[in-house]
Formats: C-alpha cells, sequence, structure tokens
C-alpha cells in the first residue's frame, strides 16, 4: 500500500480557480483512495477550513497550515503533485518536493502515474 501525499497548487488571484483547483484535487485523492491506498490531500483538507477561518488573514494562512503540513508529509511516504497549470511556480510545492526528495522518497507528476492508480 503505498503513502501519498497529493500536491496541488492552490493560491490564485481568482477565486472561481482556487474552488476548481480543490475540486481537480479531490477527484485525484478519490482516485488514489479508491485504488486501496493510503492519501492525504492537503488542498482536500484545508479549503474547506480557509473559507472559515475568522482569525488569520489571508496572507498568513500558508504560515498556518505549514507545520500541520509537516506533520503529513512525515507520515507519507511519497509526494505526487497534481500539475495543474502554475504547479511548477508553487513556493509550497517546491518545499514539498525538497523535502521528499531529501528523504531519497518518490517524487511523481500525476499525468506521468495515474495509470497506477486502477
Amino acid at each position: 500500500m503505498r503513502k501519498v501525499f497529493l500536491a496541488c497548487p492552490y493560491s490564485h488571484a481568482d477565486e472561481k480557480v482556487v474552488h476548481e483547483r480543490f475540486l481537480a484535487c479531490n477527484k485525484v485523492a478519490a482516485k488514489i483512495a479508491e485504488s486501496g491506498n493510503v492519501i492525504f490531500s492537503q488542498v482536500t483538507m484545508s479549503h474547506p477550513i480557509n473559507l472559515v477561518l475568522e482569525k488569520t488573514e489571508k496572507a498568513n494562512i500558508g504560515k498556518m497550515w505549514a507545520p500541520i503540513d509537516a506533520v503529513f508529509l512525515d507520515a507519507m511516504s511519497e509526494l505526487i503533485i497534481l500539475d495543474l497549470e502554475g504547479w511548477d511556480k508553487s513556493a509550497g510545492i517546491q518545499r514539498e518536493i525538497e523535502f521528499y526528495k531529501g528523504r531519497d522518497q518518490r517524487v511523481s507528476l500525476w499525468s506521468e502515474v495515474a495509470g497506477e492508480f486502477n
């Protein structure tokens, strides 16, 4: 059984794009779960919470999630990146790539590995 941390670009000036990314991430997370593997999808978990945050300013949301993400990064054994537009410009995804590569763990793009989750 694979233990996957699913990364996805999230932030965008257009809230519609943010929501579309959330939905795309959920679809991939569901496919990974249905294939019998363990999945942690940070965007799936954080987006609904971000919508109701009362004390945290938008500019500080990433800082709030960093220690939470660290727990799940450590628990999972590989990183899959949902390669939507902007994934390669995401500072968060770059940190996640460095984390997994630093541990000599697998890092993949979803477009390259989707067929492994049937």
